[in-house]
C-alpha cells in the first residue's frame, strides 16, 4: 500500500498546529496571571473589625445567623463577610465576629445582614424563633461624625440591649428590632 503525501497540505497543517499552540500558551499565561490571589487591601482601604457587647440576662441564649456587614462611606461601599451563627450572650467583649477591608471616608451607613431563618432565643431550655418582619437587614446607628481612615484599623462595637433588641408580640412571637446602636473606635 502506498501513502500519498501532499507537501503543501503538511506545511499548512503544521502551521495551523503551531499557531494553535502559541494561542493556547498565551491564553494559559493570561489565565494563570489573573488567578494570582492577593489578600492585601486595595489602596486607601480601612480595616474594620466588628465586635458585640450585650446587656441583659432575660434569655438563656440568643443565636443569630450573621451573614454580612455592609458599609457606605464617602469613598464608596464595602462589605465584611461573617457567615457565622453566634450566641451573642457567650461572646467575649474582645471577640471579633467579622473583619475585613472597606472603603475609607465619612461613614454614612452601616447595615447588618442576618439570615432569614436560624435566629432564635432560648428561655428555660425552650427555643423560640426570632422573626424579622422588616426583612434580613438591621440598620446600625452610629454617630454622624464617624470616619474610617485609610490604612488604619477600626473597631465597630455593636451594643445590643436585649430589652430593646428583642420584643415579644401580643401573639407570643419574638421579633428583632431593625435598629441597633453602635460605636466606632
Amino acid at each position: 500500500m502506498t501513502l500519498i503525501s501532499n507537501r503543501k497540505n503538511t506545511k499548512l497543517t503544521a502551521r495551523r498546529v503551531s499557531t494553535l499552540l502559541h494561542l493556547m500558551a498565551v491564553v494559559l499565561l493570561i489565565f494563570l496571571g489573573s488567578c494570582h490571589e492577593d489578600d492585601s487591601p486595595a489602596p486607601e482601604q480601612a480595616h474594620l473589625k466588628v465586635k458585640v457587647k450585650t446587656q441583659g440576662d432575660q434569655y438563656d441564649a440568643v443565636h443569630l445567623e450573621i451573614q454580612q456587614l455592609w458599609t457606605r462611606t464617602s469613598a464608596g461601599g464595602g462589605k465584611v463577610v461573617a457567615n457565622k451563627r453566634v450566641n451573642i450572650l457567650k461572646i467575649q467583649t474582645d471577640s471579633i465576629i467579622a473583619g475585613g477591608y472597606v472603603p475609607h471616608g465619612s461613614l454614612q451607613e452601616v447595615m447588618l445582614k442576618v439570615a432569614p431563618t436560624g435566629n432564635e432565643i432560648v428561655i428555660d431550655d425552650l427555643s423560640y424563633a426570632l422573626e424579622m418582619p422588616q426583612g434580613e437587614i438591621i440598620a446600625v446607628n452610629i454617630a454622624a461624625d464617624s470616619k474610617l481612615f485609610p490604612n488604619e484599623n477600626h473597631t465597630l462595637m455593636l451594643h445590643i440591649n436585649l430589652s430593646d433588641f428583642i420584643q415579644e408580640t401580643a401573639e407570643g412571637k419574638f421579633i428583632i428590632n431593625p435598629n441597633l446602636p453602635a460605636v466606632l473606635d
